[in-house]
């Protein structure tokens, strides 16, 4: 029992004090891959918390008999025996509840997430049937005097890029926005934003998972700044993001160019922030570490000292 409560206790405190610690931290937008990583890293020990909450709950201070009747059987006597009869129980179903109904509803949300985004390319993909083709830059051309570009994941992904694009832009500068665009479909970030949005449908009242989205979809845009800019200039790109500044309007389901913060996006590019050193890339993987150890390490535990209490009996 004590140690489920410290197991919920943790998963409540990381959720609150999780998104402050990585708002705060000076290194998200150099590194934003890793910064990807460290949101879904204190998700991921939310939900494995909360899970082993469960198993923690219901986990007998002795042996197990049998296969898996056997071991559903031990722990529900155990309760019994020493809550009762009906808190014994209660506490079984809870213990279930806790172990399975979080993971099952993520599941089940990324499943919706997945058929509705589905949908939405599709409809794009249909729009998109007519329009030109241009086999030289590779994109798809859309007659419209609105410089766009996005993209759209599946079958290889396509670019979209709009006639007024084309012309707005010099040949250096198209070639930036292109890259960015690819960026987005070669690290697949339309499936972070989609896990992102999945996980606030079940969490979202949570503080953690109400800005993962939001958090994920902004650095999903400076991780592709930075693919986009390893193979040219820095200041192209920044130049090109000013010339979309007011193009925002992207059709749903896609990722634009112009998207998330664009003035921070450009001061970004043109200053080149400090990427962690050494010692602090260490730091920030070591954290990542702990906060998923941490619940195996209290979940643990029970375990361990009902192991010594079997096999070391005093």
């Amino acid at each position: 029992m004590t140690a489920a409560l410290t197991l919920l206790a943790y998963a409540g405190l990381l959720t609150v004090i999780g998104p402050r610690l990585i708002d705060r931290a000076g290194w998200t937008s150099a590194a934003p891959r890793l910064a990807i990583a460290t949101w879904f890293t204190l998700a991921a020990s939310v939900v494995l918390a909360v899970a082993l909450a469960g198993v923690a709950l219901v986990m007998p201070m002795g042996g197990f008999s049998g296969g898996a009747t056997g071991i559903v059987a031990t722990c529900l006597q155990a309760l019994q025996s020493r809550y009762g009869p009906i808190a014994g129980s209660v506490l079984g179903v809870l213990g279930a509840t806790l172990t399975w109904l979080l993971p099952a509803l993520l599941v089940v949300a990324g499943a919706v997430v997945a058929r509705r985004t589905s949908a939405e390319r599709a409809g794009l993909r249909s729009r998109l049937a007519s329009m030109e083709v241009d086999h030289a830059l590779g994109v798809v051309v859309a007659g419209s005097p609105r410089p766009a570009a996005y993209c759209i994941p599946g079958s290889g992904g396509t670019v979209v890029v709009t006639t007024g694009a084309i012309d707005l832009l010099d040949r250096e500068g198209l070639e930036a926005v292109l890259a960015h665009e690819r960026a987005h479909l070669a690290g697949r970030h339309h499936s972070l934003v989609a896990a992102a949005v999945a996980a606030q449908l079940v969490l979202g009242r949570l503080p953690l998972f109400a800005a993962l989205p939001d958090r994920v979809a902004r650095l999903v845009e400076l991780a592709a700044d930075d693919a986009a800019a390893r193979g040219g200039n820095r200041r192209v790109l920044a130049r090109s993001l000013l010339d979309f500044a007011a193009a925002r309007g992207a059709e749903a389901g896609a990722l634009a160019v112009a998207g998330g913060d664009t003035v921070a996006r450009i001061e970004r590019l043109l200053d080149g922030p400090a990427r962690p050193g050494v010692a602090g890339l260490g730091s920030i993987l070591g954290g990542n570490a702990a906060a998923v150890a941490a619940p195996v390490i209290v979940a643990a535990i029970p375990v361990l000292t009902t192991v010594g209490m079997v096999c070391c009996p005093i």
